[in-house]
Formats: C-alpha cells, sequence, structure tokens
C-alpha cells in the first residue's frame, strides 16, 4: 500500500478526474499517492489501444489544474501520469469483469490486520463481489471494496 494514501483522497481524485478522462476516451485505473518530500501523486491510465506519452502529457496538462481548483491534495506535489503497465491492478468492478477466466491475485487486510493472499481463477462479478475458484477447487466471494490490491498473474 502506498504511504499516504487514503481511501478518501484516493475516491476525491477517482470523482474529480474519472468524467473528465472518460469524456477523452480515457480510463482512470488507480491513483497512488506517496507522502514525504513533497509529495507524488501518481495517476495510472488507459484506453482502448494502451496509452502512449502524447496522452500522458495531456492529461498531465489538464489534471493538475482541476486537482488544485478543488485542493484535493494538500501542499506541493509532483503529478506523475503512466500507463499501469503489465501488471495492471484491477481495481474496478470493471476490470475484473474484463479479466472474467483469468488467474489473479489478490492481498486483502483481515481482521487482525494481517495480510491475506489469494490466488485463482475469477469466476464471476456481481454486486461488488467476485468470485474465486482456489486451486484447490473450492470457490470464494470476495467483497471488491476490501481488496487491498489485485492484479492478473503473470505466467512466465
Amino acid at each position: 500500500m502506498v504511504i499516504g494514501m487514503t481511501s478518501s483522497l484516493k475516491s476525491s481524485v477517482f470523482d474529480l478526474l474519472s468524467p473528465v478522462l472518460a469524456d477523452e476516451g480515457i480510463e482512470l485505473v488507480d491513483v497512488e499517492y506517496q507522502a514525504g518530500g513533497g509529495g507524488v501523486l501518481r495517476l495510472l491510465i488507459d484506453k482502448p489501444g494502451g496509452v502512449n506519452l502524447h496522452d500522458c502529457q495531456h492529461v498531465s496538462r489538464f489534471a493538475e489544474p482541476i486537482l488544485d481548483v478543488h485542493g484535493a491534495i494538500q501542499g506541493e506535489y509532483s503529478l506523475e501520469v503512466a500507463s499501469p503497465g503489465v501488471d495492471r491492478p484491477l481495481v474496478t468492478e470493471a476490470d475484473f469483469r474484463r479479466n472474467l477466466g483469468r488467474k489473479i491475485q489478490i492481498e486483502m487486510s483481515s481482521a487482525a490486520g494481517d495480510f491475506l493472499q489469494l490466488n485463482g481463477t475469477l469466476k464471476a462479478v456481481n454486486a461488488g463481489k467476485i468470485s474465486l475458484i482456489q486451486t484447490s477447487g473450492k470457490t470464494i466471494q470476495v467483497v471488491i471494496s476490501e481488496i487491498v490490491k489485485a492484479q492478473i498473474q503473470l505466467m512466465w
């Protein structure tokens, strides 16, 4: 988990930028914030066919003024805009739906505060939950909002 990133900050950035990016045909995949030394806000973006340097520059030019006007980030920060790459995080229901049938890895926080890692094949997405078939054959339900990190399990 990125230091300094709160769920309310992440939600605010998503709420401010997602509609504007959608109008440009670009999806805001994830938001990361690292506090300290002026702070770094990283926007991960994607679009059909992938993003290029021009897309990142374009998003950077219009996103920073929107964030500044709304006071989304307190104090000085640097803005980075990048492609999520091959290990793109799965964050939204749409992300999970696009990857039905693929092997994924998720990390969750247990009630005791420990991290729990689960692997399996993504079987279904419905009403804010995913169904994951583990290698043992057992199917488990996971609430998307309780997932700390999820990504496709890359096979090298």
